[in-house]
C-alpha cells in the first residue's frame, strides 16, 4: 500500500449527513415497531425512557445489577422441586458420565434472561443496520480527498464504497461491515464488577461484560494499522461524536501519527464541541494544529 497522507475517521454523523437514518433514536423506533417484545423487555430491564436511546451504548453498561437481580430472581424452589432436579441430574450423570456437569452459570435465571434479551437485541441491531442502506434517497456529498487516503470507518454501512467509490482495501470497518454479514460490534465502556458475593449478581456481570467494548482489542486486531498511519500528514475526523466509549481510539491515533500532522474535526451539536474541547485539553500539543469545522455539502462531480 502506498504512503497515506490523509487519514479519515468516519463516525455515525457522516452517515446521517449523507442521508441514512442511523441514529440510535431511529433504532429505538425501528425496534418498537418491528420487535415490540424486545423493546418492552429493554424498558423493563433498564427502566428506560425515550432519551435513554440517544446514548444507547453507554447506557447498556449502566444496568443496576442489584436492582435487576432483585426484580427478576424467581421465588425459591420448594423441597419437592429441589428433589426432582437432583434426581434429573443424577440420571443425566448415569447416562453421560462426567461429560455432563452442573453448570452454575446457566443455572442463573437472571443471567439467562439477560443473555437471551441481549442475544436477540444483537440480531435486531444487525437486521436494522442492513435495512438502513435503503433509507438513502438523495445523498449529500462531502469534499474528501480520495487519493493517498485511508479510512477508519466506525460505521457498519457501505457509504464510502457505494457513494464515494473508495476502494475496499483502503477502508477499515473497525466494528464490522453489515454487507459482508460480519458480527457487528457495539457495547458499553464500563468494566462491570459485582462486589457482592451473590452468585446471581456475578453471573449477570459476566453476561454484561460480553458487551464491554475495549478499543485496543480492535485496534491491535489489525496489526498493519500502525504502519499505515505512521506517515499521515492530515487527520480528518468526520461525524464522530467523541463518546467516552470511543475516545481511546482517537487517543491511539494521536500517538501514532506524525507529531506535525494537521487535524480537522467536524462538529454538529454543542455537546460535540464540548467533547472536542475536552479531548484537546488532554492532548494539548494538538491545539495549534486543529481546525474545527461544520460539515458542508458539495455537488457531486
Amino acid at each position: 500500500m502506498n504512503t497515506m497522507r490523509h487519514l479519515y475517521i468516519i463516525g455515525n454523523g457522516f452517515d446521517i449527513y449523507t442521508g441514512l437514518h442511523t441514529r440510535y433514536a431511529d433504532f429505538r423506533w425501528w425496534l418498537e415497531n418491528n420487535y415490540p417484545f424486545i423493546y418492552e423487555n429493554m424498558k423493563e430491564v433498564y427502566d428506560i425512557d425515550v432519551e435513554w436511546w440517544n446514548d444507547f451504548e453507554v447506557q447498556l453498561g449502566l444496568l443496576d445489577i442489584n436492582k435487576y437481580v432483585k426484580r427478576f430472581t424467581p421465588p425459591a424452589k420448594s423441597y419437592d422441586e429441589i428433589i426432582t432436579e437432583v434426581e434429573r441430574r443424577r440420571k443425566l450423570d448415569e447416562k453421560y458420565g462426567n461429560d455432563i456437569l452442573p453448570n452454575l452459570h446457566f443455572d442463573s435465571h437472571c443471567a439467562r434472561r439477560l443473555k437471551g434479551m441481549l442475544d436477540v437485541l444483537q440480531y435486531c441491531f444487525e437486521k436494522w443496520v442492513e435495512e438502513c442502506h435503503e433509507t438513502i434517497v438523495n445523498p449529500q456529498y462531502l469534499a474528501i480527498e480520495k487519493e493517498d487516503s485511508f479510512f477508519i470507518n466506525f460505521n457498519y454501512t457501505d457509504v464510502l464504497e457505494i457513494v464515494y467509490k473508495i476502494p475496499e482495501e483502503r477502508i477499515l470497518h473497525i466494528h464490522g461491515r453489515s454487507s459482508k454479514h460480519e458480527h457487528l460490534i457495539y457495547g458499553h465502556g464500563k468494566l462491570v464488577i459485582e462486589s457482592s458475593t451473590n452468585k446471581e449478581g456475578e453471573n449477570v456481570c459476566f453476561e454484561l461484560s460480553n458487551y464491554h467494548k475495549n478499543p485496543y482489542k480492535y485496534i491491535y486486531k489489525y496489526q498493519e494499522l500502525k504502519e499505515i498511519v505512521k506517515d499521515v500528514e492530515y487527520v480528518h475526523i468526520l461525524g464522530f461524536s467523541f463518546s467516552p466509549i470511543d475516545e481511546d481510539y482517537i487517543d491511539w491515533v494521536f500517538k501514532n501519527v506524525t507529531s506535525y500532522s494537521q487535524w480537522e474535526v467536524s462538529w454538529f451539536t454543542n455537546e460535540d464541541k464540548n467533547r472536542i474541547d475536552k479531548f484537546v485539553l488532554e492532548h494539548w500539543g494538538l491545539k495549534e494544529r486543529l481546525s474545527i469545522i461544520k460539515l458542508k455539502d458539495i455537488s457531486k462531480t
